[in-house]
């Protein structure tokens, strides 16, 4: 099993809006956030997503992700720690995502392979 942390700040979410296009107030704006219910902007979901996508190749640099699917259970805050574990089952890699209080933010896998000599 592997475990990694990750803090999702306001910069990187400003990156990640300006480099995806996505530039929803909800994930940058305080008030937008507010209005929609949350205590602060929230994290994009594909940012989240490849988070974990890089976590798991910075420790596995000779894989491969084939494929992937994640579902979200509940929004990430800005300003909040997550928390990214990964565990081999059969041909996947299942991945669970909690925030700092334990509770699941994300749940899903990924279909890796080894690369090939050459790739």
């Amino acid at each position: 099993m592997m475990n990694k942390a990750m803090k999702i700040t306001e910069e990187a979410l400003r990156q990640y809006a300006a480099a995806s296009g996505d530039v929803s107030a909800l994930h940058l704006e305080p008030d937008a956030a507010k209005q929609a219910g949350f205590e602060r902007p929230i994290a994009h979901g594909m940012y989240i997503m490849g988070l974990a996508h890089s976590l798991y190749l910075s420790q596995h640099p000779a894989s491969w992700i084939k494929s992937s699917q994640m579902t979200f259970i509940r929004p990430l805050l800005v300003d909040t720690t997550a928390y990214f574990a990964y565990a081999s089952v059969d041909d996947k890699v299942e991945l669970h995502v909690t925030e700092e209080g334990g509770d699941l933010v994300a749940r899903g896998y990924l279909i890796v392979r080894e690369a090939l000599d050459g790739e």
